[in-house]
C-alpha cells in the first residue's frame, strides 16, 4: 500500500523538512505512551526502528530485504539504493499515527515513498507471521519504484501492479473472484483505483487484482522491455498519457480499452467453460474424493465386522460338533455295556 504524495504546492525543500520533522516527532509518539525503549538497528540499505520485543520479527523481516532488494532493484535498473527505514510499529494506534486518516483499517503495512519509509504491524498485533514475505516485498517495490522514476506521480493502478507483480500476490480464489467481476461487468476502471485506500477491503482486494493483471497484461504483450520502456518515458515526461503513446502507440484510453478486452478474453463468458471451469471442478473434485474415502471407509468396516461374524459363528460350529461327536460316543459305550 502507498500513502500519497504531499500537495505539490509545497515547496520541495520546506515539504520534505515539514515532513522530516513531522515523522521524527511521530515515530517517538508510540514511545512515549508506551513507555517503551525504541531499539535501532542498522544493515546494509536498510534501518529498523522497533520496540525490543519485535527483534526477532526484525531479524525474519531483514531476511526477506537481503533476498529481495537484489532482484527489485535489477528489475528497476538500480544500481544501488539508498537507506530505506522500516518501522514496525507496536500497536494499532501507533500503526494509524503516522499517517493519520490515510490507511483503512484492512491495511497491514504501507510505505512513504517521499521519506524511503515502510511501516509494518508488529505481530504482536496480527499474531503471525504469515503473508510477511508477500506483504515486505510489496512495500519495498514501491519505495524503490518511486527511487527509480524520481518522484514522478506514478499512477495508482501501475504502482500497485508493479508491486503487486514483483511479491507474486496471486492465488487462485483471487482468479474466482475475478471472473465473478469480469462476468457481472463489476470491475473498478484504472482511473479509479488511484483511490484505493478510501475503499472497502472487499473492493481494494478487486482493485489491488486489477492492477497486478494491468502489470501482467504489459508483460505479456510488450514484454520486460515494454515495461521498462513505460517507466522509462513516465520519467521523462511526467505523463502517463505521454509514456503509453511513446512506449506502446496508444494513448492511455486505448490502453484500458485493449486491457479490458484481455480481461474479457481471459476472465469473461468466454473463459467459464475453460480455463475458469477448475474454479469450479476443483472443490468439486475434493468433495468426491471425500466421499469416496468415506465410502471405503464404511466398507471396509462393514468387511470387518461380516468377518468378525463368520469367525463367531465357526467356532459355535466347532463345539456343536465336538458336543455331538462326544454324546455318540458315550451313547455308544453304554449300548456296549
Amino acid at each position: 500500500m502507498r500513502v500519497d504524495k504531499a500537495p505539490q504546492r509545497v515547496s520541495r525543500g520546506l515539504r520534505s523538512w515539514c515532513l522530516g520533522l513531522v515523522s521524527g516527532v511521530l515515530l517517538l509518539l508510540p514511545s512515549l505512551g508506551t513507555g517503551a525503549e525504541e531499539s535501532v538497528r542498522v544493515a546494509p540499505g536498510v534501518r529498523f526502528t522497533f520496540e525490543p520485543a519485535d527483534a526477532p520479527f526484525v531479524d525474519h523481516v531483514l531476511g526477506i530485504v537481503r533476498e529481495a532488494s537484489p532482484h527489485l532493484r535489477a528489475t528497476l535498473g538500480l544500481p544501488a539504493a539508498d537507506t530505506i527505514h522500516i518501522h514496525i510499529a507496536p500497536t494499532q494506534e501507533a500503526f494509524l499515527t503516522y499517517t493519520p486518516g490515510a490507511i483503512p483499517d484492512w491495511g497491514a503495512g504501507y510505505a512513504v515513498p517521499d521519506r524511503r519509509l515502510v511501516v509494518l504491524r508488529s505481530p504482536r498485533i496480527t499474531g503471525t507471521y504469515d503473508g510477511s514475505t508477500e506483504l515486505v516485498v510489496h512495500e519495498l517495490a514501491h519505495v524503490m519504484l518511486h527511487s527509480a522514476l524520481r518522484g514522478v506521480d506514478i499512477p495508482r493502478w501501475l504502482d500497485e501492479g508493479f508491486a503487486m507483480h514483483m511479491a507474486r500476490e496471486w492465488g487462485f480464489w483471487d482468479r474466482a473472484s475475478l471472473v465473478v467481476a469480469v462476468v457481472s461487468g463489476n470491475l473498478v476502471s484504472l482511473g479509479a483505483i488511484q483511490g484505493v485506500n478510501t475503499f472497502p477491503e472487499h473492493r481494494a482486494q478487486l482493485a489491488y487484482q486489477e492492477s497486478a493483471l494491468a502489470v501482467q497484461y504489459i508483460l505479456r504483450r510488450y514484454g520486460e522491455a515494454g515495461l521498462h520502456t513505460l517507466f522509462d518515458r513516465l520519467r521523462l515526461t511526467g505523463s502517463i498519457d505521454q509514456a503509453c503513446f511513446d512506449a506502446f502507440g496508444v494513448s492511455i484510453v486505448g490502453f484500458e480499452r485493449d486491457w479490458l478486452a484481455y480481461m474479457e478474453r481471459n476472465y469473461g463468458w468466454r473463459m467459464v467453460l475453460g480455463e475458469s471451469l477448475t474454479i469450479v471442478i476443483a472443490p468439486l473434485f475434493g468433495v468426491l474424493c471425500l466421499l469416496a474415502f468415506l465410502q471405503i471407509r464404511r466398507r471396509r468396516k462393514a468387511t470387518l465386522r461380516r468377518w468378525a461374524r463368520e469367525e463367531v459363528d465357526d467356532w459355535h460350529s466347532d463345539e456343536d460338533d465336538w458336543r455331538r461327536k462326544n454324546e455318540e460316543w458315550i451313547m455308544s459305550r453304554e449300548r456296549d455295556d
